[in-house]
């Protein structure tokens, strides 16, 4: 418990000769693991701070098509016989939370992720 599943020894080394005891595969699949563990936190950092740029970037999003109560756009029942008729406002809210997974810099971060793999 002193060697490793402990926060404050988090940025050393695995202890590829205590787990050794295990076994060579079991050994190099900690040692693995955590290196894998550490290639991720760069990704997961950009992540949260391209879903910060979301955040901080929704007020200046406003969708007209959605968000606009004067068009009066009707949209058609989403299903047959018992959904009735409704107007494309009402989904406003939606759009815009859908701009904090969905704006301009998730693309960039989806090409640093397929060029990271």
């Amino acid at each position: 418990h002193e060697e490793w599943a402990n926060y404050g020894v988090m940025h050393k080394y695995q202890p590829v000769d205590l787990i050794k005891y295990f076994g060579e595969q079991i050994g190099l699949y900690f040692a693995w693991l955590g290196v894998y563990t550490q290639l991720l936190i760069p990704p997961s950092l950009l992540g949260i701070i391209v879903f910060l740029y979301g955040i901080f970037t929704v007020d200046s999003n406003i969708p007209d098509e959605t968000c606009n109560d004067r068009l009066n756009i009707t949209m058609c029942p989403l299903c047959d016989g018992v959904c009735d008729y409704w107007q494309l406002s009402s989904v406003c809210s939606l759009a815009r939370v859908t701009y904090l997974f969905d704006n301009g810099a998730t693309v960039l971060f989806a090409i640093f992720m397929s060029l990271w793999g």
